[in-house]
Formats: C-alpha cells, structure tokens, sequence
C-alpha cells in the first residue's frame, strides 16, 4: 500500500468538535484497562478510544437530542444505556483488533515504513491542530492516535485479505428478485390532521371497500394516475421467492406471485387493510444485481465474523471493570464542520488530499473548538 493512498484508510474525514462542558478526565491512564493473554492494554488508550467514539455520536445526534441526555437512554430497547452500549462496543473492537494484530502472519499482513511515517506525521497533525482542553478532555496523546491509526490499518488489511478468500459467485437464480407496485389502504379506521386515530362506521367500511374496487378499475389503464386520483400512495417493493420474511401480508405475496409482468391483482383483503398489486418485473435485472452484492457482501461479513471468532477461541480477554467504569462521557461534544478532500481515484497515484478548518474560540470562553481526525 503506497503511503499516499492512507488518507482512506486513516483518516477519511476532519470534524471539528466543541467542548460544551467539562468535567475533567477522572482516570489514571497509566492503570491496565484490560488484558489479552497476560498483555496489557493501557486504561489511558482505551479511554481516548471510548472517548474518540463519544465524540462521533455526540456529533451525529446532538441535534437531535438538544440539551437531554443521550447517553443515559436506553437506545436499543435492552434495558441498556448508550454509555454502557458504546463503551461495551470499544471494549469488543479493542479485543478484536489486539487479536488481529496476532494474526498478522496468517495473511502476510505486514505495516511499511512509509505507513509508519505517515501515521506519525498523522499523530502529530492531530495533536497540533487540536487545542490543549480538546486534547485532555479527549484523553488523546501522540502515541494513542498513532496506535488508534495502527490497529485500524490492521483491521482494514486483515479484512481485504479474508474477503479475497470469499466465493463472488452468485447465479440469477440465487438472486433473482421481483418488483411489484401496490397501493395499501385501511379498512378500519383513519387519522385525522391531529394525527388522531377514527375508526370508520359501517356505512364508512363499505365506501371504502367500493373506493378501493373503483381504483383497481381504473388501474388497469394506468396504476399511477389511478392511485393519484383516489389519493392513493404507490408503494414499490423488491423481494425474492427464497426470501425467509416479507414486509408485506402472505396473501398479498401469495397474490403477487400469480401475476405477469404489468398484471393487476384483484383486491386482497387482509384483517386491517386492503392491497391492489401490479407486477411491475417477474424478474427486475437491476433488483437482481443489487441482491448478488448483498448476498457477496454478506458473505465476507460471516467469513470475517468466522475467522475473528475462530481467534477468540483459547484466549483470555479481561476487562478491568473497576477502572473502565470510570470511563464516563459527562461532558459533550459537538460536530463544528466536516471537510474531506479525495482527489485519487483507485487507478490514480496522486495525493489524497484533506483540509481542515481553522480552530476558533468562543470570546467568552464559554467553549473551545478544534479539528479531530476520524480514524473510521
């Protein structure tokens, strides 16, 4: 891998973060964090990577969330807070990428010198384009970019080697998919401006039924106009026959799949709705294409899954609970702006270039900006 070609790999995007408050960084870097087979991984290095992290989401969902805490909702429905979830998650990348490093070998996966020196000159960007409180709040230093940099262009070397050893080969028939076009429409009950739920009457249940048979009347000269006149919403749907689960009604697939191409079904009935479909292709090429590379890409995910996991077999991971807890995202970030510059494609040699913008500082003092590199 040419040193030029590390800016995908590195460092793909400049955010520039503002520190909202500050609470300090309560850790001892110098105490273990956790250990892989008796080697210790410093509790200072896997704090900048939760924190790096942190730094990510806090600039991805801030708007959103405005001033609530995010971090202490329960995201995923597991009775389990976003804190808890993302630091599990650095926890498990940390482990995946120290045993990927002792797996180097097995891949003649090996890091040049011209990839060292640029991950230094990287580190060392980092740190000077970041102000003093970024850098402690962050928890970064000079050598946990470098190794945050490292174990990243590991993993990503590691990963294009086991992909390589993945079957590309899918037929039409394994990926084969249909689309159809269908209109849904509630049969017992509407919602109103307010977004309040009516159910309908009787006599309402039957207009509706007689509306919808109009509609898939009028349909069988042009579906789309048809739909638009009743105030109807059209609804495209890809799927495949060996597909285990459908977003839509068996009845409706049941129906769907007696059509030809550009055939209307009758209305289909179900508990709450009723369903008119036009088969728009038996057999969609561009659907179909797009399946045989999520079925490929699918593939070097289970592979990649297969060989970490297979790593992990034997081997002792531990967590220093004690300490990792004192990981805490109290303070906040937020994204200032992104800039990114690519200008090498895969056949060209020239340098990726990256432009960040320049730190500015709050008159009050009332927050800090600077640029942080993005490592993903």
């Amino acid at each position: 891998m040419k040193a030029k070609r590390l800016t995908a790999l590195l460092l793909t995007a400049v955010l520039g973060v503002s520190i909202l408050t500050g609470c300090g960084n309560g850790i001892d870097a110098k105490k273990t964090g956790a250990t892989l087979d008796g080697q210790e991984i410093s509790l200072g290095f896997m704090n900048f990577m939760a924190r790096y992290q942190q730094a990510i989401y806090d600039g991805q969902f801030s708007a959103m969330f405005g001033d609530a805490d995010m971090w202490s909702q329960d995201m995923t429905g597991e009775g389990t807070d976003m804190e808890t979830s993302v630091k599990q998650n650095v926890a498990d990348s940390i482990e995946q990428f120290y045993l990927l490093e002792k797996h180097m070998a097995d891949y003649k996966v090996e890091i040049t010198d011209d990839e060292e020196k640029a991950m230094d000159e990287a580190a060392q960007k980092f740190m000077e384009d970041n102000t003093k409180k970024a850098i402690k709040q962050i928890g970064a230093t000079e050598e946990y970019v470098k190794e945050m940099l490292r174990l990243n262009t590991i993993q990503a070397k590691m990963r294009a080697e086991m992909d390589k050893e993945v079957d590309t080969e899918v037929t039409d028939k394994e990926a084969a998919q249909k689309t159809i076009s269908y209109v849904s429409v509630n049969k017992n009950s509407t919602t109103d401006a307010e977004g309040n739920t009516q159910e309908y009457t009787e006599e309402q249940k039957a207009e509706v039924e007689q509306q919808v048979k109009d509609f898939r009347k009028a349909a069988k000269d042009d579906f789309e106009a048809a739909a638009e006149a009743a105030g109807y919403t059209v609804t495209p749907y890809s799927y495949g026959e060996e597909d285990e689960s459908y977003s839509l009604d068996d009845a409706v697939m049941e129906a769907a799949n007696k059509l030809k191409d550009g055939k209307i079904s009758k209305v289909i009935s179900t508990d709450d709705n009723y369903y008119v479909v036009r088969m728009d292709s038996t057999f969609d090429e561009e659907k179909t294409e797009e399946k045989k590379k999520s079925i490929v890409q699918q593939r070097k995910d289970d592979h990649y899954k297969e060989v970490c996991d297979g790593y992990k077999e034997g081997v002792t991971f531990e967590l220093n609970e004690d300490e990792w807890a004192k990981v805490k995202f109290e303070d906040r970030f937020t994204i200032k702006q992104t800039e990114s510059e690519d200008t090498e494609d895969a056949s060209d040699t020239g340098e990726d270039s990256q432009e960040s913008s320049e730190d500015t500082e709050n008159s009050s003092d009332e927050k800090e900006e600077s640029d942080v590199s993005d490592s993903e």
